[in-house]
Order: structure tokens, then C-alpha cells, then sequence
């Protein structure tokens, strides 16, 4: 089995430490024979803090995923929580997953009352539009999706590499805290690159709670590699029925070549 992970960026030479460790930290997951290669975009606006920056760097996490299928990868996995999940899906004939809608429905088997910790005020609009669009939002606290402050920067995520007790993990146990007392039993780090660094460092749970934190990263990634596992198999992918159907191919492909994607 192959899968691709798909970086909502460009690459980083900066962020160099932050691959290495994501790498470590999740690629022992997966079961033996799984291939995993992490793929960056060639174009991206390397910003998603907005609604139309995310509308706009989707268009090419959407192609890069067409690229995957391509190039014959069995699997496919948006790593970022602002995901283009059904446009991904209603154009790829392979499993899509993504880290929202897998994490979160892997914590459905996990706690009664869910919500996210995320890294920033416009992100947890994002999310929250996901746990809309899952149909999951019964299934979360009040006020679901929360951040921490200040919000994460380049200097927060590279000091969490190196030790993410030191800064992230006290903004995060704080947020945490509040969404236990307002009835949380698990606790979703809303970024895809924190909950690994979080695992890799022994925190899973926030302390004398019972409340596990989930990588979702890795988690969602081994939800698509059993999704991928029963395509395989079992033949099931996806319905192709309204809105997961795809389109003619021949006009999909004008389409992306009026707009010089191809």
C-alpha cells in the first residue's frame, strides 16, 4: 500500500526540523508494507488564516491529489485541518481522508463530548464549519473549537519541536482545561503537526482528567490506511452517486486548463 501526504505549503528549508520529526513520529505507525512519502505543493499561498486564502490554496492541494492518484498512490491524505475533503473526493477514484473528518470520527469510539484545540481565532471558524458539514456537532461541547493564545507562530512550532513543554503544551492544557469543565472527555489537537510532537514527548492525556489529547494526524492517517486497506479488498471506496459522483473528466480538464492548472 502507498500513501500520500499532502503538506497544504510549500516546502520550508526552515521547517526542516519539523519534517524530520513529523516523519519519526508517525511513519512507525503504520502497519509493516505501508509506503508513506510526504509531498509539498509547488504552488501554495502558504496561508490559511482567512476563508478566501483557504478557497484559494485548495485549488492546488485538490491538483496535487489528482498528481498522487497519477503517479499510483493507493491513499491520500490532506494533512492540514483547512481541507478540501469533498472536492478532493468527488474527483479522486482512491480513499481521501483527511485530518478533521478522520480524527474526529475516530474519537466518536472514544468519548461521549469532543472538542478541538486549535492554534488560531480564524481556524477554529474552519473547524467548526467541519464539525457542521460531518453532521458531528451533537457530539461536541459548547463553544467546540477553541485556541490557544497567543496563537501559534514559526517560533512557537519550531520551539515545540525541540520541546513543546517548555510554551505549547501549557497554552494548550489551559484551553484543555476549560473544555473538560464544560464536558469534553477527549480533547482533539486542531493542528497537524502539534499532535505528533505532543505524542512523540509522552503527552496523551491532560493530566489527573482521564482526558486523552489525540494526535490526530497520526490517528487520521491510520484510518485512511484502513480505508485504503478495505478499497483494496473490498472493493468500497466512495459512492458515486450527486455529490461525490465525478465529473466528465474531459470537462473537469478544460476547466483546469482555462485557469492554467494544467
Amino acid at each position: 500500500m502507498k500513501l500520500c501526504w499532502i503538506h497544504p505549503t510549500t516546502a520550508n528549508d526552515a521547517l526542516a526540523p519539523l519534517w524530520e520529526k513529523l516523519d519519526a513520529a508517525v511513519r512507525p505507525a503504520l502497519a509493516a508494507g505501508t509506503e508513506l512519502e510526504f509531498r509539498f505543493l509547488p504552488k501554495s499561498g502558504n496561508f490559511v488564516r482567512s476563508a478566501y486564502a483557504e478557497h484559494i490554496n485548495s485549488v492546488h492541494i485538490v491538483e496535487a491529489a489528482l498528481k498522487a492518484e497519477e503517479d499510483g498512490f493507493d491513499g491520500v491524505f490532506l494533512g492540514c485541518w483547512n481541507d478540501p475533503l469533498w472536492e478532493a473526493r468527488e474527483v479522486l477514484s482512491v480513499p481521501v481522508g483527511s485530518v478533521s473528518e478522520q480524527s474526529m470520527l475516530a474519537a466518536l469510539a472514544m468519548g461521549k463530548r469532543l472538542a478541538v484545540v486549535t492554534v488560531s481565532q480564524k481556524t477554529t471558524i474552519a473547524i467548526e464549519n467541519d464539525l457542521l458539514a460531518y453532521g458531528l456537532r451533537d457530539r461536541a461541547i459548547v463553544r467546540p473549537v477553541r485556541t490557544i493564545m497567543p496563537e501559534s507562530d514559526a517560533g512557537l512550532l519550531l520551539g515545540a519541536v525541540a520541546d513543546p513543554h517548555a510554551a505549547f503544551i501549557p497554552r494548550l492544557e489551559e484551553v484543555a482545561r476549560g473544555c473538560i469543565a464544560d464536558g469534553a472527555d477527549i480533547i482533539l489537537v486542531g493542528c497537524a503537526y502539534y499532535g505528533p510532537l505532543l505524542r512523540l514527548s509522552g503527552y496523551t492525556e491532560v493530566p489527573g482528567t482521564g482526558v486523552p489529547v489525540m494526535d490526530s494526524s497520526t490517528v487520521a492517517l491510520k484510518y485512511l490506511e484502513t480505508m485504503t486497506d478495505i478499497a483494496m479488498k473490498l472493493g468500497a471506496v466512495k459512492s458515486t452517486r450527486l455529490q461525490l459522483r465525478a465529473p466528465p473528466r474531459e470537462a473537469l480538464d478544460n476547466a483546469r486548463r482555462s485557469l492554467s492548472l494544467i
